[in-house]
């Protein structure tokens, strides 16, 4: 939900650091990712506007995306978060990262 707030805008580029952010506050630190104050301290971190990053996450549009976007991972087998696709090579669970990085290493 928090990453659709950045997916499609101007600050996309920032995604991977907001991305990385929100994975230690939810897998290392046993925050709750989805409170608007979270949200905005992992933005921030990432060097996002923290309020435009909430707002946009509330937007229709994004929740149309964000529905669009659970169907299609459903569609290709994902069944539990995170689900990571490197084609149609599916990477589920935080621990699996490393598995992951090294995939993507041997491409």
């Amino acid at each position: 939900r928090a990453l659709a707030g950045v997916e499609r805008s101007d600050e996309a580029a920032r995604l991977p650091a907001f991305a990385r952010a929100l994975f230690a506050a939810y897998w290392a630190e046993d925050q709750d990712v989805t409170t608007d104050a979270v949200i905005g301290a992992c933005a921030t971190t990432a060097g996002l506007d923290a309020a435009a990053v909430i707002a946009r996450i509330d937007a229709p549009e994004t929740k149309a995306q964000l529905r669009a976007t659970t169907d299609e991972a459903v569609r290709r087998g994902a069944f539990g978060a995170p689900a990571m696709f490197v084609g149609e090579v599916l990477f589920w669970g935080n621990d699996r990262i490393p598995l992951l990085e090294q995939y993507l290493a041997t491409r």
